[in-house]
């Protein structure tokens, strides 16, 4: 019987790890981090991807507002981990060392493209594309790299369709008719989904998911105790001293991470709910590897949403509350993993 037991926990185990070619997620950033202007998301969404950085491997930062001083957002951050890498031995856990972190950091044309050949060219492990903001730079260079479009699994945040009740941030003068207006980071979007060269790219397009990020007041006691850790949670407050509406959990771009993070989670099926939400094969026989909100039970039209655009609302709480259900424990994990770096009793 003991026997029995233990190869069932050994079978257990097996079944329970990640099955995708790689054991550790390749990951490449596009982000619009900035220090000058925008929402400070991206910056919250820097620190949590680096506490995550011995579980994935990431390969290249982009920061595409360099005349924002995104660069400098980037390398600030980089700092915060350092500091906290010598102080709490990150080393020993298997973290990147903050030299090579400096070193996939690249926003010239040229060498972002050159980061991206590097990477991207492997055929048995998929390069994971974050997007963190709009799809222009990245657009520019997967059409300057087209081969490689089958190695690549695209995340992308609010890329789609804008809500109604977004609609009035909108400057009047941008300002299009309801379930025509373009989400916040849909600029260089169209480009690529309108390109039937793209139709059998791998695209997660979670755009309204994320929502799940922001609601009810969990996410503000979770930035309080984040802030206890080291630098790199002192980082955290500190990119919001100028923002006092983002003073809590943000991280909106967090879920395309949270994708690849969660232990239970296959990324092979994007189908499987995870700490991410849930996500649905919207169009099976046009774009059999594009995935996005999962409407559940409400009736949506996804080739053509201004037929039903009178449930979007519906769609948009069913589809934020996939993740909100799955908070408590990305937030849990994220915790104990914390309390073991900076060994917190």
């Amino acid at each position: 019987m003991k026997h029995c037991i233990v190869f069932f926990l050994i079978i257990s185990g097996f079944f329970c790890q990640r099955t995708h070619g790689s054991a550790t997620p390749r990951v490449f950033i596009f982000t619009d981090i900035n220090i000058e202007a925008g929402d400070p998301d991206d910056r919250q969404s820097l620190i949590h991807l680096l506490w995550y950085a011995d579980e994935l491997e990431i390969v290249g930062i982009v920061p595409d507002r360099v005349s924002a001083r995104g660069v400098e957002a980037c390398t600030l951050a980089i700092e915060a981990y350092a500091k906290d890498y010598e102080a709490f031995d990150f080393k020993s856990r298997g973290y990147p060392e903050p030299q090579e972190l400096c070193k996939i950091l690249v926003w010239e044309r040229e060498a972002v493209i050159r980061q991206f050949r590097k990477h991207a060219s492997s055929l048995n492990d998929p390069l994971y594309i974050l997007i963190w903001g709009n799809m222009n730079q990245f657009g520019d260079v997967i059409r300057e790299c087209i081969d490689l479009k089958s190695n690549i699994r695209v995340l992308t945040i609010g890329s789609g369709l804008m809500l109604d009740k977004d609609r009035q941030y909108v400057k009047k003068e941008n300002l299009l008719p309801p379930a025509e207006q373009m989400n916040w980071n849909s600029p260089g979007r169209n480009q690529i989904y309108s390109d039937p060269r793209f139709d059998d790219l791998w695209w997660i397009e979670i755009n309204w998911t994320y929502n799940g990020m922001f609601s009810g007041n969990a996410p503000r006691q979770m930035f309080t105790k984040l802030l206890t850790y080291g630098s790199m949670g002192q980082h955290m407050e500190e990119v919001t001293r100028n923002n006092d509406w983002a003073r809590y959990f943000r991280v909106g771009d967090t879920p395309s991470v949270l994708y690849l993070i969660d232990p239970a989670h296959d990324p092979d099926d994007p189908t499987r709910s995870s700490w991410a939400g849930a996500f649905r094969r919207a169009l099976p026989a046009e774009r059999p590897n594009y995935f996005t909100d999962d409407c559940g039970p409400v009736e949506w039209d996804y080739s053509d949403p201004a037929r039903t655009w009178h449930n979007h609302e519906a769609v948009f709480q069913y589809s934020k509350a996939t993740l909100e259900r799955e908070r408590p424990a990305m937030y849990a994990a994220l915790l104990e993993k914390l309390g073991s770096l900076y060994q917190v009793r």
